[in-house]
């Protein structure tokens, strides 16, 4: 393996990232959190497409409370492809990001990766629930760690599993700067909410961004071919 371009990314031969030797070395060496730039980074992304992001914001909160209605079915139904929503602003952003073309069908390719998005985002929520019975502090602990389960599912191509792990320990090295980070995005989608609930369809869409930016800079993503 070998080493190129100033971030560093470690990279395979065709140019694509071998996450794993990458996250290693994160895990090793430790890396930098650049909490402003990938707010700013975050909010830049959606500008670039503000009305593809808040039509399929809506879209996504229409199917959530149409499902809502639905007895035991439609809370399955939610926990199954919620996940695989909620993928679509990452894709989209990734798109974005590497000049790539898109159209709104992109949005809906978390699909693709349906089964490993589901088993990862359900693992982690009884992991979180175990978590939070156990004195608190462990499920915040893994709420935070397990940010990134969906990238590394996505952009890495992992099953559910090492995805998981991935996010945790490379997550783990600053911990600290993560949870500050969330907190943060969380009082700006507070302060969404407070402007008539209608700031919410900017700020969520560029706050799921943001974390998407610090994917990329910290992990890296690689623009298609």
């Amino acid at each position: 393996m070998e080493e190129k371009g100033s971030d560093q990314k470690i990279t395979s031969p065709a140019g694509s990232i071998d996450y794993d030797a990458k996250c290693e070395k994160l895990i090793a060496e430790g890396y930098e959190f650049k909490f402003g730039e990938y707010i700013n980074k975050g909010f830049d992304l959606f500008k670039k497409n503000a009305g593809g992001f808040i039509g399929y914001l809506l879209i996504v909160i229409v199917i959530s409370c149409v499902l809502a209605f639905i007895p035991v079915l439609g809370s399955l139904a939610s926990l199954v492809i919620s996940p695989a929503l909620y993928a679509g602003f990452f894709i989209v952003g990734k798109k974005i990001l590497h000049d790539e073309p898109y159209e709104f069908g992109d949005f809906f390719k978390g699909f693709n990766y349906l089964l490993h998005l589901f088993l990862g985002n359900l693992i982690m929520g009884i992991f979180v629930a175990i978590g939070i019975i156990l004195l608190i502090i462990p499920g915040i602990y893994l709420g935070v760690a397990y940010a990134w389960i969906a990238m590394f599912i996505v952009f890495a191509g992992k099953e559910f599993w090492p995805a998981m792990e991935l996010s945790r320990k490379v997550i783990t090295k600053k911990w600290f700067s993560f949870l500050g980070f969330f907190i943060v995005l969380g009082l700006i989608n507070i302060a969404g909410l407070i402007a008539l609930g209608i700031g919410i369809l900017v700020t969520a869409p560029a706050t799921m961004l943001a974390v998407f930016a610090a994917f990329h800079d910290i992990v890296g993503t690689t623009k298609e071919e």
